[in-house]
């Protein structure tokens, strides 16, 4: 059902109508339309034809609530339509198939929900997506951090803050088997220095095209907070220079007024200026309320 493509396919729609309304089983195009609406609708005089798969029979295959697995078998006006005992084969064939597919589905699904949980920590979190981004399973880990790092957008999972396009394409690429090295950093929008980099591996590494892609695994690992140091505090919040800086730093380091003057080479003079603009960036009277300042400054 990607990108509503069975919006446009009116057999599609046809079926995926008799499937949700419990009509499960063999379908065909003379049960699904009539001989008048075959005569009248396009696809059917136009793309069947010139594909042609004229006559055709299947399934669809309930996956879950929402999803269906199409099977369908398809041939040209010159083999006819599907009738008598051979829809009877047919049937059989599609009856051994639903049941053969239904158990490997579940199973798959079994298998890559417990990759995920078991591959999750605090740090590190996963979560399982379709070649679309759209979620198929999140561990408890991953689920935490939605909302910090990720949201919904259409139904399919995109960063809050960064290039969405990017990991849009990240994902794409992980879905056909292509550049799946690649990394991308995401941030929380509460807290620019809150980061996460994310990898996307594939599930599947063989597809045809961009529009057969497979499932992928999205990982999750949070980046330890860069703190700012004191001498980017003093520049960027309190506007000091790069030698107000070194003097501020002699000052909190302990050093005296005239020491701190000789290892700057500069007179105690403009030692004492230069002392003076700090006290008045930062709002302070002392030297010792100058180191005061700058320790909690640090500790902030």
């Amino acid at each position: 059902m990607a990108d509503n493509w069975h919006e446009r396919n009116p057999r599609m729609l046809r079926g995926l109508h008799h499937a949700r309304s419990g009509q499960v089983g063999i379908l065909t195009d003379w049960r699904l339309f009539s001989p008048d609406e075959i005569a009248r609708e396009p696809f059917e005089q136009e793309f069947a034809i010139r594909f042609d798969c004229v006559h055709y029979a299947g399934s669809f295959i309930p996956i879950d609530r929402d999803s269906f697995l199409v099977l369908s078998m398809e041939r040209s006006k010159r083999r006819g339509a599907f009738l008598g005992a051979e829809l009877d084969d047919v049937a059989r064939f599609i009856e051994m198939t639903n049941t053969a597919l239904s158990y490997a589905i579940r199973a798959q699904k079994a298998v890559t929900t417990g990759l995920v949980d078991s591959l999750s920590t605090e740090k590190t979190a996963w979560a399982w997506l379709d070649g679309h981004a759209r979620p198929c399973h999140y561990s408890a880990s991953f689920n935490a951090m939605v909302g910090r790092f990720f949201g919904s957008r259409n139904g399919r999972l995109a960063p809050l803050c960064g290039d969405t396009d990017g990991f849009g394409f990240l994902v794409a690429m992980a879905a056909v088997g292509e550049q799946i090295n690649m990394s991308l950093t995401v941030a929380n929008p509460a807290n620019p220095a809150d980061t996460a980099t994310v990898r996307i591996v594939p599930l599947r590494t063989i597809a045809r095209d961009m529009a057969s892609r497979g499932d992928v695994l999205l990982s999750i690992e949070v980046n330890p907070i860069q703190r700012p140091s004191i001498e980017d505090i003093l520049t960027r919040d309190y506007g000091l220079t790069k030698a107000e800086v070194r003097l501020a730093l002699l000052i909190w380091e302990g050093n005296k007024l005239r020491s701190a003057a000789e290892t700057e080479r500069i007179t105690y003079e403009t030692a004492r200026s230069r002392l003076k603009i700090i006290f008045n960036k930062l709002s302070v009277g002392r030297q010792a309320d100058l180191i005061l300042k700058m320790s909690e400054l640090l500790k902030g």
